[in-house]
């Protein structure tokens, strides 16, 4: 989970005790931990755009954080929308992705790790995936492909207005890695976890190269499978698409782990019964460490129990990561009383959960960590 180069002795006193609390709370994963009162341990996953611009924007929320007890900053290290700024543009000093707009001379990374690491919070690397501007535009070959009305075309987004690359093309699984590992070799990060490992739906991604390993592999194209009802072609299709994510995720956790040992590593995840997006997280869970599921319950059209329930998003995730440690991600947003319902219902029926990770899109400030902190006990 941690670097050894950042204040090694209060790392392993953190570590020491994360060992004891799993131990004796029988909490799945060895990073995880329950505070001594019992108080819910804070992450905050942050956009970089929308938060750090410069370094008094850094020191100010650190300070903030500090105060309300914030343990993980979870940092949009590479741009994951297409809105401020475009997605696959990065907030470092990079020599492979583009720097976005404003962070040349501004390395949000190192900035951020410095502040962060001096007040005892850990700071782990979000880096997005296959949402990817200037990967898309770097080569056509490289672009996810749809069928749509009858039609093979880049896929845009359901606004027409955002870019995505092919998950199975080798050569921008080589980019993305070569991005990740730059991350990993050149900064004190304590983490990383990634996002956008997926595609949208069932009718993806139908460009020349994957369409010719798949006829190579099942003898037949894809493109003529019938992505809008349930059959046995579209499951082996899913199938060989998920198993692809999966070995992705393996390879990438190979590079992680030759460059820094035991470095903290996870995904964010969809629910997993939104199974047309390719996304299985029981064909990676041997290469990561955790698994961060996207429990917007709100956003998904479910009511709140279905973050906490039998059949909900985190018993779904369960059953797919077997013991790995899970830290759902919440929203900001919700009311008193549906929050004081998932945390009862976590504490009750998902004991095993100590870390909850806050999701802001926009600016965060520090009346928004002051309420998660106050409910840190509840």
């Amino acid at each position: 989970m941690v670097r050894r180069t950042w204040r090694a002795s209060s790392r392993l006193a953190l570590a020491l005790a994360a060992v004891i609390a799993a131990s004796s709370a029988g909490i799945p994963g060895q990073h995880a931990a329950q505070a001594a009162d019992g108080a819910f341990v804070t992450e905050v996953i942050v956009r970089t755009v929308e938060n750090f611009k410069n370094h008094s924007d850094v020191v100010k929320f650190m300070n903030s954080a500090a105060n309300r007890h914030v343990s993980v900053i979870n940092l949009n290290v590479k741009e994951d929308e297409d809105d401020a700024v475009p997605s696959g543009y990065v907030f470092y000093d990079s020599s492979i992705a583009p720097v976005a707009p404003g962070y040349a001379q501004f390395d949000a990374l190192a900035d951020v790790i410095a502040e962060a690491h001096a007040r005892d919070i850990q700071v782990r690397a979000w880096i997005p995936q296959f949402h990817d501007r200037a990967a898309f535009d770097h080569d056509p070959a490289w672009r996810m492909m749809a069928l749509k009305d009858g039609q093979i075309v880049p896929f845009t987004g359901s606004n027409g207005s955002e870019y995505f690359v092919n998950p199975l093309h080798p050569d921008v699984q080589a980019y993305e890695r070569s991005i990740i590992r730059e991350i990993v070799a050149n900064y004190d990060v304590d983490g990383v976890v990634l996002d956008w490992l997926r595609f949208d739906d069932y009718n993806m991604d139908l460009s020349d190269y994957t369409r010719q390993a798949y006829s190579a592999a099942y003898g037949y194209d894809p493109a003529a499978i019938d992505f809008a009802t349930d059959n046995a072609k579209r499951r082996q299709w899913n199938d060989w698409r998920t198993t692809r994510i999966g070995e992705y995720v393996r390879d990438v956790a190979n590079d992680i782990d030759r460059l820094v040992p035991d470095l903290f590593t996870g995904v964010y995840i969809l629910p997993p019964e939104f199974a047309e997006v390719g996304q299985d997280a029981g064909k990676f869970k041997d290469y990561v460490d955790f698994v961060s599921p996207m429990a917007y319950f709100a956003d998904w059209g479910f009511d709140p129990d279905w973050v906490y329930n039998g059949t909900g998003i985190l018993a779904q995730t369960r059953s797919k990561v077997g013991d790995k440690e899970i830290i759902p991600g919440l929203d900001v947003w919700w009311t008193n009383a549906q929050y004081r319902q998932i945390y009862s219902g976590i504490r009750s029926q998902r004991p095993e959960i100590q870390n909850l990770a806050f999701f802001l899109y926009g600016k965060w400030t520090d009346n928004d960590l002051k309420k998660i902190d106050n409910r840190r006990n509840w």
